[in-house]
């Protein structure tokens, strides 16, 4: 399975749009790294995560073909991770699809469906350009009858936000961004279906900042779920943990974040990087 990262920022970006923290300052100053845009990935070519503002640039600086991309998985509805005004430029006032070109399926929970606003048969455009699909918490699904995806329920500020397990032959990834640490009930769910992770992708929004509200993840509590993981016997010594998702409220450029991680033995997540498991 090949995990493209397109985008691996908080809502902000780093830089933010406007801030002068030393964050930003250190970005705009060194670029490279620690350039960040808004989270999105793409797995295999075929699956994207979530539908953010900056999928039109990733489309460009990633030579992606957004009309052949058939499937979007979506996490929440917050609008860095649900773009709908560049959604709808699919609908065929928009776009000059070639004919037979399949829908997009679009994939999410309830919150999802309040903003997609599909009709009784499911779809978001008149022209049938694009379809939602409702998922459910534990239940699992399949996309072109070869990635298991399972939705698991997550902890975040929005209606019915979800993560993803996605698991195609023996390569078994999860995505879990914009939550807190996994209730005991999922991880439980996780370990009664014998789910092994080669690969974690997990929320470090704060950073090294310490945080009391819930909803996200830093570099402290990331350590608390992977210690969770390994209790639940979800993770091992040969699983890769990515921290991802980061904000510049964080208080920490990418390039720091590598230090950090070397530390605790996580990889850093980048623009552009690539994750094959």
């Amino acid at each position: 399975m090949k995990i493209a990262y397109l985008g691996t920022s908080a809502a902000e970006g780093i830089p933010a749009l406007f801030c002068h923290c030393d964050v930003c300052k250190y970005a705009r100053k060194y670029k490279g790294k620690n350039i960040r845009t808004r989270s999105q990935v793409l797995i295999d070519d075929t699956i994207l995560i979530d539908f953010g503002p900056d999928t039109y640039m990733h489309s460009l600086q990633y030579d992606i073909s957004l009309a052949d991309i058939y499937h979007c998985l979506i996490t929440h509805t917050h609008d860095d991770h649900l773009y709908l005004e560049d959604l709808r430029a699919r609908r065929r006032s928009r776009a000059n699809l070639d004919l037979g070109t399949p829908t997009l399926t679009v994939y999410g929970g309830r919150g999802v469906k309040k903003v997609l606003k599909p009709d009784d048969n499911g779809f978001v455009t008149k022209d049938k350009s694009i379809f939602y699909q409702p998922v459910y918490d534990y239940s699992p699904f399949y996309i072109e009858d070869k990635y298991e995806i399972i939705p698991i329920s997550s902890i975040h500020n929005t209606t019915n936000p979800l993560v993803y397990v996605i698991r195609k032959d023996d390569s078994v990834f999860l995505y879990a961004h914009d939550t807190d640490v996994l209730s005991e009930e999922s991880l439980l769910y996780l370990n009664l279906n014998n789910i092994r992770f080669d690969a974690i992708s997990l929320d470090c929004t704060e950073g090294i900042k310490h945080i009391d509200y819930p909803g996200h993840m830093n570099f402290e509590r990331m350590k608390i779920m992977c210690d969770l993981m390994r209790k639940y016997n979800l993770i091992d010594l040969n699983t890769k943990i990515i921290a991802n998702h980061f904000s510049h409220n964080g208080l920490i450029s990418y390039d720091d974040a590598v230090i950090k991680g070397n530390e605790l033995g996580y990889i850093i997540s980048y623009d552009g990087m690539i994750l094959n498991i």
